[in-house]
């Protein structure tokens, strides 16, 4: 699966143009990156995006299943806290389709799963596959 390039706002893991990191998960598996999964989701304000990102984690920590393939979230909130961008890290884009598991959404179907996938003020936007930044590609390698 060809992959495009990451777009221009988005400098890295930790760095995305117009928005402030708010929490990350991983790395540290030593699993090689070959896919950048940028997930959009679009909230009410501040709050909303905040409490949206936190019952991710507490999903995260509660999966009884975790994808072997999955790697890291970075979740970026926009300075006007109405929207957030996860940067998620894969193994590769076909892992990240085999976790989807046509149910939309990463994850078991758990409770807190559920809670994310309906939160109240947040609706998902668009998920998009990318390369990763090369520099990271290298980087994981040596």
């Amino acid at each position: 699966m060809t992959l495009p390039e990451l777009p221009s706002f988005v400098r890295g893991r930790t760095d995305v143009d117009g928005y402030q990191l708010y929490r990350m998960s991983g790395p540290g598996s030593g699993k090689t990156v070959g896919c950048v999964v940028l997930v959009t989701i679009e909230t009410d304000d501040e709050a909303t995006a905040r409490a949206w990102v936190d019952s991710v984690f507490v999903a995260l920590a509660s999966e009884p299943n975790p994808h072997p393939g999955g790697i890291s979230a970075a979740f970026h909130i926009r300075a006007d806290g109405r929207q957030v961008i996860n940067y998620a890290e894969w193994v590769s884009a076909e892992d990240h389709v085999d976790a989807l598991g046509g149910t939309g959404g990463v994850g078991s179907q758990t409770a807190d799963w559920r809670r994310v996938q309906n939160f109240p003020g947040a609706r998902g936007v668009g998920v998009e596959r990318y390369q990763p930044p090369l520099a990271q590609v290298h980087a994981e390698v040596e």
